[in-house]
């Protein structure tokens, strides 16, 4: 299966037109904006964010950060992203492989400005609210400090 051209193109210009008017958000100017070549990196505080576009039966945008990294999995650092998700609505954290991830995806065919928006914004507010946070209590190391 094949992500077809037009949508790539189109989720592409929604992501620069999202980095143009984000104020927050910081970027490569250099970045490429094609979402199924690798995925567009955005800076919020001290978090990263993460944008891709992925080739699924129906393809999606997926939208990531990795709060922490290098951290050992343990109950008391399960028990904790539990209880953050048990807070969230289309958002969520968890661990896998070292690393502490938040995420949400989106249909990429009906995909539109602002829920693009909204779901970058969420991901970017949720992960740099609690990279620090996370750290502090379970240590690993954060994209940015």
């Amino acid at each position: 299966m094949t992500v077809d051209p037009t949508l790539a193109a189109r989720v592409g210009t929604l992501l620069g037109e999202y980095l143009q008017d984000d104020d927050d958000g910081e970027r490569d100017d250099g970045a490429d904006l094609d979402p199924l070549a690798g995925p567009v990196s955005i800076q919020s505080g001290t978090a990263l964010v993460l944008v891709r576009l992925v080739d699924a039966a129906p393809p999606l945008v997926r939208i990531f950060s990795p709060l922490l990294r290098d951290v050992e999995g343990s109950t008391e650092l399960l028990t904790e992203l539990n209880e953050i998700n048990g807070h969230l609505g289309f958002l969520r954290v968890f661990w896998r492989d070292r690393t502490v991830y938040a995420a949400t995806e989106l249909l990429a065919t009906s995909l539109d400005a602002a829920n693009l928006r909204h779901a970058c914004g969420g991901v970017a507010e949720l992960s740099d609210y609690y990279d620090e946070r996370l750290h502090q209590r379970f240590g690993g190391q954060i994209a940015y400090s």
